[in-house]
């Protein structure tokens, strides 16, 4: 089995048809049988997307034609070698080059032989010099150095200054542990059996999350097969736990108005809460009800839904409303590398109008005196902290103080505000934002 061709196929989906890692990679996957070809395989196609920014630079500090101007195969034959050449120990150099010659005559591009070779042979003289380029400190080198377009780097800076963005853009490139959630209602609060796991460690803040390393396919384990368990990060998880503390444990109503995949759904569900899960498509009500069905939370109630769309049969019927909207993303680089690539400034500015329409509507179905939690999986001003503005000022909720609702350690650090932002990498989660809201 040709792995590099198969890796060629997958960057080029992902980079240039703009398709998403995670569904591109898991479909790749499963048709490699050899544990250490799908292991590289795994490596090298996300290596290449995570650091693709980074690449393109040093290729275009040799090369005489620029990579946006190069062909699309050739462009990303030079990436995947590029990476390993620079990125990767496992592999000579020489294997790196010859690979990447001989891909590129395969596919029909034996004319530029010559050029492929030149290229990385040129970078391969140079590496010591790369090398040292990207381990250079300071501000100007974010993009090159962690891979992150400059509106996104300074955004950062911006908002959060440089110490605190350079630590959020380290921990994108880490290798990602898989965050699980222990699901109680099927398990009780016995978690022994996730401590047997190998790779197990606890997570700090929350009691039923845990991180899981060197396990491949976790939808291998018998465990997760029972239901036993969810892949959900701790940030995600601690927007569930917020909804249940604000209602401090009440078996009522709620609505989680765009809830695909389903993992907040099933943590009110699990929390006894009576659940109805909304999306937009037949597709995403599906990927729920598989998870719903896996974990047991059959009682779930799965609504095709609209979010822009009044529901009249929704109005004022629920106790809480959680509201994780359509967003940019920028909190979760670490696990879709793409993300970065594919988002804009005016790609932001339309997800907050979009968060607003949403939410225009999901105040109504909240009853009185009830709740409403808005969260997303990013970090902009004007998805997260002009929302919640927002929401207080145009749609006259009132705002709570976020840390009575969140566990202890992570409570103490946040202030009366009825919102907390999360950084990348702080509490060893991704970024997310929680705001909690009333409505009179």
């Amino acid at each position: 089995m040709d792995i590099r061709n198969i890796v060629l196929d997958d960057v080029i989906s992902i980079l240039e048809d703009k398709n998403p890692l995670h569904k591109v990679l898991l479909s790749s996957l499963r048709g490699i049988e050899d544990a250490r070809d799908k292991s590289f395989a795994a490596r090298l196609v996300r290596g290449t997307v995570e650091r693709a920014l980074s690449l393109d630079i040093i290729i275009d500090g040799v090369s005489s034609i620029k990579t946006a101007k190069q062909k699309p195969i050739i462009r990303n034959i030079l990436r995947t070698a590029v990476y390993q050449i620079v990125f990767m120990d496992g592999v000579t150099d020489f294997a790196a080059v010859n690979e990447a010659v001989k891909l590129a005559g395969k596919r029909g591009f034996r004319s530029l032989n010559g050029f492929v070779n030149g290229v990385l042979r040129t970078i391969c003289r140079k590496k010591d010099d790369i090398i040292s380029a990207l381990n250079a400190e300071g501000r100007k080198n974010f993009s090159f150095r962690y891979s992150v377009p400059e509106w996104i780097t300074g955004g950062f800076c911006k908002l959060y200054g440089e110490e605190k963005t350079e630590n959020a853009f380290k921990y994108f490139l880490n290798e990602n542990r898989i965050s699980i959630r222990v699901n109680t209602s099927k398990t009780g609060r016995d978690t022994e059996f996730v401590k047997k796991i190998p790779g197990t460690e606890p997570n700090l803040y929350m009691d039923d999350c845990f991180y899981i390393t060197g396990q491949g396919s976790i939808e291998e384990n018998e465990d997760f097969k029972k239901g036993l368990f969810t892949v959900q990060d701790m940030s995600s998880a601690l927007a569930g736990y917020c909804c249940r503390s604000v209602l401090n444990g009440r078996k009522t109503k709620v609505l989680d108005l765009c809830a695909a995949p389903g993992g907040k759904s099933m943590y009110l569900a699990d929390s006894g809460m009576e659940v109805t899960a909304c999306d937009i498509s037949e597709s995403k009500l599906s990927i729920m009800r598989e998870n719903m069905d896996r974990c047991g939370f059959r009682k779930v109630s799965l609504v095709m839904n609209d979010a822009l769309v009044f529901n009249k049969e929704f109005e004022e019927r629920f106790e809480l409303v959680l509201c994780d909207l359509p967003c940019s993303g920028l909190g979760i680089i670490g696990k879709k590398p793409d993300i970065k690539y594919n988002m804009t400034k005016d790609k932001v500015r339309e997800l907050a109008l979009l968060q607003r329409n949403i939410l225009k509507n999901a105040v109504r179905y909240v009853s009185k005196n009830g709740y409403l939690v808005y969260s997303t999986c990013t970090v902009t001003k004007e998805e997260n902290l002009e929302n919640a503005g927002f929401i207080t000022s145009e749609l006259g909720l009132k705002g709570m103080p976020v840390k009575s609702f969140l566990p202890e350690k992570i409570g103490e650090k946040t202030g009366e505000d009825p919102f907390i932002q999360i950084l990348p990498g702080e509490f060893g989660s991704d970024g997310f934002f929680i705001s909690c809201f009333k409505k009179a």
